[in-house]
């Protein structure tokens, strides 16, 4: 479901793209030191919710290395030493590791559902490991099962799944900053849209799949498909929830400039692009599967 959350790179800064493209690989080295197992989980996404911890993380000393690593053997490479927003962004993608592998097990077959059997027992170390006062762990736990609860009641409209997983990606975004009531409450709401757009976005971008497969898409089990108009409607409630979105950005005080441009091109320019695509059926991010590397080569 995670990976529709990037830059529209052309209206980048050089600066920014560098930026941008050093916190994708520091966060994948924070994914790394954590477990090796990790990093396949790296994605766009991620790097979107490390960026905005960054932006709304008061005296954070943000460092740059370069260096070789296995994806890059050859050149060396920027990337963003370890700070507290790529360890937050690096211990949510743990958390939802873990129970995603279990979804998998429940709902999948064959190989995929073998491999997750395989790797469940290190994701649940992982779990154990960083879930440290288990507040955000009961938070994912307690979303998706409701998750998985109205996709296996087969709901028939797409906002019912979105809007709990919208509620999921809000604690998610809001973790960690709990103190500052202000920021927690944008944070929130700011995780809670991007939510609930990935979801309908993903639906979306599924539909032919599932409906080869069988598998649930609330807009097979609505018929909102046969709808000349479906499209154009979809258009607007992803527009919709990109709105909510800016405005939660908006009543962030964000001094670095250039991390609220990166954040403001990724909301305004980039998630519309994707969202472009995947509305006119061009979207690659389903129909080739990208290893996490290969797909930060694309920027």
């Amino acid at each position: 479901m995670f990976g529709y959350v990037k830059p529209y790179v052309p209206e980048l800064k050089v600066s920014e793209n560098e930026f941008y493209r050093a916190t994708y690989c520091g966060l994948c080295r924070a994914l790394g030191r954590k477990s090796r197992f990790l990093s396949f989980t790296l994605s766009y996404d991620f790097v979107f919710l490390a960026i905005v911890d960054m932006a709304v993380t008061p005296g954070l000393e943000v460092g740059l290395g370069k260096e070789r690593c296995m994806a890059h053997p050859l050149h060396k490479r920027a990337y963003l030493k370890e700070n507290a927003s790529l360890d937050r962004s690096s211990t949510a993608a743990a958390l939802l590791l873990y129970y995603n592998l279990l979804d998998d097990i429940a709902d999948s077959k064959g190989a995929k559902r073998l491999f997750s059997k395989i790797c469940l027992p290190k994701a649940r170390r992982l779990r154990k490991k960083y879930m440290g006062d288990g507040a955000l762990d009961k938070a994912i736990s307690e979303k998706l099962a409701a998750l998985n609860e109205a996709e296996n009641d087969r709901a028939s409209s797409v906002y019912v799944p979105a809007e709990i997983f919208g509620e999921l990606l809000g604690e998610v975004f809001a973790a960690g900053h709990e103190s500052e009531q202000s920021v927690s409450k944008c944070l929130y709401s700011l995780g809670k849209y991007v939510g609930r757009w990935i979801y309908i976005t993903d639906a979306l971008d599924d539909i032919e799949s599932d409906r080869k497969s069988g598998s649930y898409n609330p807009f097979l089990v609505g018929g909102d498909d046969a709808d000349p108009d479906f499209r154009r409607r979809i258009e607007e409630a992803l527009t919709f929830e990109l709105i909510g979105a800016e405005k939660a950005v908006d009543l962030i005080d964000i001094p670095d400039v250039g991390l609220k441009d990166i954040i403001y091109n990724i909301i305004y320019m980039g998630m519309p692009e994707t969202a472009k695509k995947v509305i006119s059926g061009e979207n690659k991010n389903k129909k080739k599967k990208k290893g996490a590397h290969d797909s930060e080569r694309s920027l």
